[in-house]
């Protein structure tokens, strides 16, 4: 028996951790800005207002990470900066994860099998990059490989436990638990059905009871993301370019994985296969408009570094080339560095944007009667965490009414109702003119919205419109006014607009 410091699985927890470390010094250039939303919601949790969007404002599920949300309101009892809280357990997470996903390789074949798993799975950039988007997604990963490693050691309950946790983390997490059923190793009657009530009482009972809290605290069973992102999709498969850039750099992975030798000995390789195709088949119908980072397929990338390095160690036995595995994962790594998803992230900079979007907060914040005052604004993270504002959703994931609308019209018809006192939208200066890139559905058509400023943000321009029918217009136009004749400010004097649209 080797000792503990000479185990793989510590050395791999001490070399992720020093990674974590110094990927830390990096972590403002990857803030997703949609991990702000989470923050609001989990600020308003801890403050006693529920899962609301703006306090005061009805339940709402603008958001598709539920225990991350409640995670992140607990520690807000703690500390007041959500950001490093998320990245710091995104980091904690992923370590973790490289240990579990060497403990499932390990399992199927040997340690060093399991070593060039977790190694394919740190030694890709993206891998560390969701980790510090501050989204959910290294927690989700952590939650599907730990349902497998107890799958694997046919602890069916604890897994499907997991399973629980990481569907009320993200809704796809349930595809797993139907994957596990299917994929039964015993055929006899009995032992299926002791499955099926094991699953009953792991899995399907705590989502009943989930799905009835949700019923009845929301309203509806799905997020409003469902319905803006695969309900209303108009082209037939409209995540296929998402999903086709991914497989591209995964394409060593997948071949690797055909190596394996007899897949059905191992229910576990059975049920990792399936759910790396369940979830790509399933965004191939989701219209990705967060396609940065890869995040919503990373989990097929872990679970793929477990069955790519069993392939390996399958392919380098059969072909007597020892060196194989270690060869392949120098090759995918090389992949995952060089693939287009990769250079997109490396490239982004969050931080440039967060930054030019400070000037924004400065200037709502030091509007008269800024806590009464409602801004309609398509992007709904960093700005309206930031200022706090009252806030309407134009893009409906944190309003059920626009999210649930079928029509422009009646989308228009949710923002009139709302009575929004400013509106926040970007424009595009074109031979000569400026025109709206997005007019809130021909609502900023109307005569008693009235462009009054603009900012000059990255990557477009902004252009702020004031509602003349507000009860604090006249103030706010004076002070807006006021802000723009003064030199350094962020605020700059109104567009000339045509109102069309591009």
């Amino acid at each position: 028996m080797m000792t503990l410091w000479k185990r793989h699985e510590t050395w791999l927890a001490l070399g992720a951790t020093a990674i974590a470390c110094i990927v830390w010094q990096f972590r403002l250039r990857f803030p997703f800005d949609d991990t702000f939303i989470s923050f609001r919601y989990a600020e308003h949790l801890a403050s006693g207002h529920g899962l609301v969007w703006n306090i005061g404002g009805p339940h709402t599920e603008g958001y598709t990470n539920f225990l991350f949300v409640i995670l992140l309101a607990l520690t807000r009892f703690v500390t007041s900066d959500l950001l490093a809280t998320a990245r710091f357990m995104g980091l904690a997470t992923t370590v973790v994860s490289g240990v579990v996903i060497y403990k499932i390789a390990e399992h199927l074949r040997d340690a060093n099998t399991g070593l060039v798993a977790a190694l394919i799975y740190f030694l890709a950039p993206l891998t560390w990059i969701n980790a510090l988007s501050g989204m959910e997604t290294s927690l989700f990963v952590l939650l599907i490989v730990l349902s497998l490693l107890y799958f694997a050691r046919e602890k069916l309950v604890v897994a499907l436990c997991f399973v629980f946790f990481a569907t009320i983390t993200r809704p796809e997490g349930a595809l797993l638990a139907a994957i596990m059923l299917l994929a039964n190793g015993k055929r006899t009657y009995s032992s299926y059905w002791t499955k099926l009530k094991t699953a009953l009482y792991a899995f399907v009972l705590p989502m009943v009871l989930f799905a009835a809290w949700k019923f009845w605290y929301f309203g509806s069973l799905l997020p409003n993301s469902f319905y803006l992102k695969v309900s209303e999709s108009a082209k037939l498969l409209p995540g296929l370019q998402y999903v086709r850039l991914f497989a591209m750099s995964m394409l060593a992975l997948v071949i690797a994985s055909f190596g394996i030798r007899l897949w059905r000995a191992r229910p576990v390789l059975v049920v990792a296969g399936l759910w790396s195709i369940s979830l790509l088949v399933f965004y191939l119908f989701v219209t990705p408009l967060e396609g940065l980072y890869d995040r919503f397929l990373w989990p097929s990338f872990a679970v793929l570094c477990g069955t790519a390095a069993a392939g390996l160690h399958d392919l380098s036995e059969r072909l007597h080339i020892r060196a194989l595995p270690w060869a392949i994962l120098l090759l995918q790594a090389i992949l995952m560095l060089r693939s287009p998803r990769t250079v997109q992230s490396l490239a982004a900079h969050e931080e440039v944007w967060d930054a030019s979007m400070d000037g924004i907060v400065t200037e709502l914040r030091m509007l008269p009667h800024f806590d009464s005052l409602t801004l309609a604004y398509g992007d709904a993270g960093y700005v309206v965490y930031k200022s706090g504002i009252r806030h309407l959703d134009l893009f409906g994931l944190n309003d059920t009414r626009i999210a649930n609308s079928r029509t422009r019209d009646e989308r228009a018809a949710v923002v009139r109702s709302e009575h929004p006192d400013l509106l926040l939208l970007p424009v595009r200066d074109s031979g000569g003119h400026t025109t709206l890139v997005e007019d809130a559905y021909g609502v900023a058509r109307d005569s008693s919205l009235l462009p009054v400023a603009s900012f000059s943000v990255f990557p477009f321009k902004l252009a702020l419109l004031l509602n003349l029918q507000s009860p604090w217009a006249h103030d706010c136009s004076n002070a807006i006014a006021a802000r723009i004749k003064l030199s350094g400010g962020a605020l700059l004097p109104p567009p000339a607009m045509d109102h069309s649209t591009e």
